[in-house]
């Protein structure tokens, strides 16, 4: 072989090194890739634990966000509550650590009447004065329990 033909000629050493370097180049990057899947943040088989969420609003919160400091009433596992007083209006609020253990509480609620202002892991007991003032403020959503005032709406028969 004649030095144009080597030229000219494909393969040789220097092809055969880079084509390998590129493979191994290849093999690693996925290799990496396969390695984040399972084990990386996040990934299919990475520690069972969950990663932390939102802090949670908690009743004192809520409380300096109407304006009046709570007086804790309960500090359970499932529930912790407490009551306020803003302008000559007792307001009750709950904090709940699940939204399931809210909605299970809220569930119950609706039997005894009443108004409830509903937000992520809280619920504040609404009266009249307080109902439009305190969604302004807190957002949430509002709902109603059962009318136990026994006036019923009847159509005409």
């Amino acid at each position: 072989m004649t030095p144009q033909e080597a030229v000219v000629a494909p393969g040789g050493p220097q092809r055969t090194v880079r084509t390998t370097l590129q493979w191994a180049a290849l093999i690693l990057l996925l290799v990496l890739g396969v390695v984040e899947l399972l084990g990386g943040s996040g990934g299919l088989v990475g520690s069972s634990q969950a990663a932390p969420g939102p802090a949670r609003t908690t009743v004192e919160d809520l409380a300096r966000r109407i304006g009046c400091t709570a007086d804790i009433t309960t500090d359970a596992a499932d529930i912790r509550q407490g009551m306020c007083t803003s302008g000559g209006d007792e307001i009750w609020i709950a904090t709940f650590p699940t939204t399931s253990a809210r909605d299970a509480w809220t569930d119950e609620a609706k039997d005894y009447g009443g108004k409830y202002l509903v937000g992520d892991g809280w619920v504040v007991v609404l009266s009249d004065a307080t109902a439009d003032m305190l969604h302004g403020l807190l957002g949430g959503v509002m709902m109603n329990g059962v009318d136990h005032s026994g006036s019923h709406a009847h159509s005409g028969n």
